[in-house]
């Protein structure tokens, strides 16, 4: 509720509206933990890049270690000097990555 709250104030200019997608890694003996998110430029994007991460996997076969979705994107906004490090409309994050650029307000998620 408190994170909703700091969001209502927050003004968003200097900011473009992106899709967030996160991700999460599960390990055959570790489990599943958060693997940070995909930024993606537009809902385009995020199908593309979607397309290109799960190509190369066999549907048959579940390997020892490996990531995936979690959930739906959802709407954030990032400040524009970010856009011009995301390749072809996107940018994977780490989970430390995703918490300093929250944490520095670089990236906002919109509850």
């Amino acid at each position: 509720m408190i994170r909703v709250e700091i969001l209502k104030d927050f003004n968003y200019n200097n900011m473009t509206k992106i899709y967030l997608q996160y991700w999460e890694e599960s390990e055959r003996g570790w489990g599943v933990r958060p693997d940070g998110c995909s930024i993606h430029i537009s809902l385009d994007d995020h199908k593309k890049y979607l397309n290109i991460i799960y190509e190369g996997r066999n549907p048959t076969e579940v390997p020892y270690e490996y990531d995936r979705v979690c959930g739906e994107p959802i709407e954030a906004f990032v400040k524009d000097s970010l856009l011009s490090v995301m390749t072809n409309g996107t940018l994977r994050l780490f989970q430390y990555e995703m918490n300093n650029l929250i944490k520095l307000k670089e990236l906002n998620i919109i509850l």
